[in-house]
């Protein structure tokens, strides 16, 4: 997630089944965003993940995405023809990663942070999906979202959320990765209700989270009306305890709640180069393998 006002929207043009069309959306938020354009090429890197098959820009210093995000992509079921949205996109790398899941699939990439949201349209552009995904330039939060963002208009929310409570430890408020990672503008009772307001009768909200707030995750959920439907935890190792959770929940849905196999995503019987083991095969197929 990542931190522009939403006084920053500007009204887009046609609207499509509630949402808006991907062209309308990076039209409005393109206009005068700076970022990229203003900073040295230097100061991003170009990096390539699931073996090449995506290649994204990345701020060299501050926020810079970790596996969570291709994890999420690959949990998260994509419907043929859905409509997605990423809230708090980053970089855009969780919604380009579904967006190459299904090549039938219409994304909105939702990001508050004026830079990363320039970066999520070059890389959509780069990466020859500019057709199917959009970039929306605010506060999902925000009234002047509304508008833009439909109601009830995708299948499918997707979120890479701040992990971290605002008021353990010190944060800048006003620094990039701070915003990303703690919540500094996107509560989790914020998220929910936002993706809640998003998702169409028995659409889904999938999620990656910490481990030690599952509970929060669980309340969030049931105080907006989301019922989980599928679990997973992720453990580094095998022999040790699980570190992130991902979850799926569905508006309206009274299924029961299926608890997927646990992710290992490491061995210890074949060190790596740096000494954290190699990756399970399962890892390495998420990974690209």
């Amino acid at each position: 997630m990542a931190g522009a006002t939403a006084a920053m929207i500007e009204p887009v043009g046609s609207a499509t089944e509630g949402g808006v069309t991907p062209a309308a959306i990076e039209s409005a938020a393109g206009e005068g965003g700076g970022g990229v354009a203003t900073d040295s090429q230097a100061d991003y890197s170009r990096d390539a993940i699931v073996r090449g098959r995506l290649c994204l820009w990345q701020p060299r210093v501050g926020y810079r995405f970790s596996i969570d995000p291709i994890l999420l992509a690959d949990f998260a079921r994509v419907s043929s023809r859905a409509r997605i949205a990423d809230i708090g996109a980053g970089c855009g790398i969780v919604g380009l990663l579904l967006a190459k899941k299904d090549a039938t699939s219409q994304v909105t990439l939702v990001e508050l942070q004026p830079r990363l949201a320039e970066l999520c349209r070059r890389n959509a552009k780069e990466n020859g999906l500019a057709e199917r995904v959009g970039v929306v330039l605010g506060d999902v939060r925000g009234p002047a979202l509304k508008p833009v963002l439909g109601g009830a208009s995708f299948d499918l929310v997707a979120s890479c959320p701040p992990y971290y409570v605002l008021g353990r430890g010190g944060v800048n408020p006003t620094d990039e990765e701070a915003i990303a990672r703690h919540e500094v503008h996107l509560p989790l009772s914020d998220l929910v209700r936002a993706a809640r307001r998003l998702l169409r009768p028995r659409g889904r909200f999938a999620v990656v989270y910490p481990t030690p707030r599952l509970p929060e995750l669980f309340v969030a959920l049931a105080e907006h009306g989301l019922s989980p439907t599928r679990l997973r935890v992720v453990h580094p190792y095998a022999d040790e305890p699980g570190q992130r959770v991902l979850v799926e929940a569905q508006k309206g849905a009274r299924s029961s709640l299926v608890i997927d196999p646990p992710l290992h995503l490491r061995t210890r019987s074949q060190p790596s180069r740096g000494g954290g083991g190699d990756y399970t095969d399962e890892a390495k197929r998420i990974l690209g393998d």
